[in-house]
């Protein structure tokens, strides 16, 4: 079992936007895409996340995180 980690997805309305914070669990070795997909699986299946193939090649699969990029959870 991994470490939980809080994740704040926003959510758009209508030119407004909130974050909602969810708890949910962190491995070693995964990247923010393993843990949104986790995410979307479990607890918030309307999430829409658009993403690559991460094959891990091109680096398209990495976001910003906290104002900084990067793809490491």
């Amino acid at each position: 079992m991994g470490d939980q980690a809080t994740c704040a997805c926003g959510a758009a309305d209508a030119g407004a936007g909130k974050l909602t914070d969810y708890q949910v669990e962190v491995n070693e070795g995964e990247v923010v895409l393993d843990v949104l997909h986790r995410l979307q699986a479990t607890q918030t299946r309307d999430l829409a996340i658009r993403w690559n193939c991460k094959a891990g090649k091109c680096g398209s699969c990495s976001m910003e995180i906290n104002g900084r990029p990067g793809s490491r959870a």
